[in-house]
């Protein structure tokens, strides 16, 4: 059975629209996919910064604990006010942190029945904060990443 030349024009041009079609489709959903996952390592990324910013924070209320004495730490006012940690490049907050004593905590050593010998101890709360750099700020990523850190921390 023999076709005429005449029936079957315009039917590769309707074909070829119609992969040209699909194949537009395919590119659109992989420029959506690649777009999503550039913002989410973007955001691990922020996140990531935020957290060692903090971790960084942490590690400089530490050492400023243990330069004053435990009974500057006992006396210590119990609204504490932040306090700047060192700078770190890139970040578009400076991390913080604050410390407050914690009143009233009176450890006891054990083995010593009812008699009561305090020791020589403060407990300190320690809140620390850091922000992730947002240096894409025109291309999608308008908040930065906070992280906050709260540790107790014994000073002896």
């Amino acid at each position: 059975m023999r076709t005429s030349a005449l029936h079957q024009k315009g039917a590769v041009l309707i074909v070829t629209l119609v992969m040209l079609l699909l194949m537009t489709l395919i590119a659109l959903a992989s420029m959506r996919g690649t777009t999503l996952q550039e913002r989410m390592a973007g955001n691990a990324r922020d996140q990531s910064q935020a957290f060692q910013a903090s971790e960084m924070a942490q590690r400089q209320a530490e050492a400023f604990a243990l330069t004053r004495s435990v009974t500057d730490w006992q006396n210590a006012a119990q609204t504490a006010t932040w306090t700047n940690a060192d700078a770190l490049t890139d970040l578009p907050n400076q991390a913080r942190f604050r410390i407050n004593p914690t009143p009233g905590v009176n450890p006891l050593r054990s083995g010593d029945g009812l008699q009561v010998i305090p020791l020589d101890v403060s407990v300190l709360r320690i809140e620390t904060q850091g922000a992730g750099a947002a240096t894409t700020a025109g291309a999608g990523s308008a908040s930065t990443a906070n992280v906050t850190i709260n540790t107790i921390f014994v000073r002896r």
